[in-house]
């Protein structure tokens, strides 16, 4: 789902990019990254914390997102780095191999995909054994969840946590860490996943 112009506006703040950079930079302290890895943030935005990534890990990073003209912002001031690119993409047909990215990165996207568990299906595919899955984003509580399902034709994810823990278990992930906080209408879940060598994925 394309953002409309308030939201685009909100999300490319600095302020706002600033946080986004923290929370990524916070979960990704705690996993082994290796320089020249591969990595993949899904709906990268304007390319901010896929920029500080990149510079802070030497991995070699692509960002995409539905965005045409999010992509053009994140392009601006890559022309001098190697190994990072940017592309625009549907999150739920991601154009990547299977198993071409060592981690993969979602931070407040899923919520914003009305076929959210297509996109991690996609995730799952394209992620290697051993490989890590990090997210965060909203959790929608049972009458929230309810609520939703009575606008059909509603464009956010209606993102449900035991959904989410059936696909963890169902394609065989270890849960490295995982807090979610107290729900109103919906929780923030922030969490790590590692793909098991048994995996589901193609």
């Amino acid at each position: 789902m394309k953002l409309g112009k308030i939201e685009k506006w909100f999300i490319n703040r600095e302020i706002h990019s600033k946080k986004v950079i923290e929370r990524a930079e916070r979960l990704l302290d705690l996993i082994d990254i290796k320089p020249d890895q591969s990595f993949l943030e899904i709906g990268c935005g304007s390319g901010a914390a896929s920029k500080h990534i990149y510079k802070k890990y030497r991995v070699k990073l692509v960002g995409t997102d539905v965005d045409e003209n999010q992509i053009k912002l994140a392009k601006k001031s890559i022309k001098d780095l190697n190994n990072i690119t940017f592309l625009v993409s549907d999150s739920t047909n991601l154009p990547f191999k299977d198993k071409s990215f060592d981690i993969v990165l979602s931070i407040n996207v899923l919520h914003h995909i009305y076929n959210w568990m297509d996109a991690l299906k996609e995730i799952n595919r394209v992620l290697k054994n051993n490989g890590y899955f990090v997210l965060a984003d909203l959790l929608f509580t049972k009458w929230a969840q309810r609520i939703g399902r009575l606008y059909p034709g509603q464009a956010f994810g209606i993102t449900a946590a035991n959904n989410l823990n059936l696909f963890i278990a169902n394609n065989n992930y270890s849960t490295l860490y995982s807090n979610i906080s107290k729900p109103l209408m919906w929780s923030n879940i922030e969490a790590i996943y590692r793909k098991s060598i048994a995996g589901n994925g193609r």
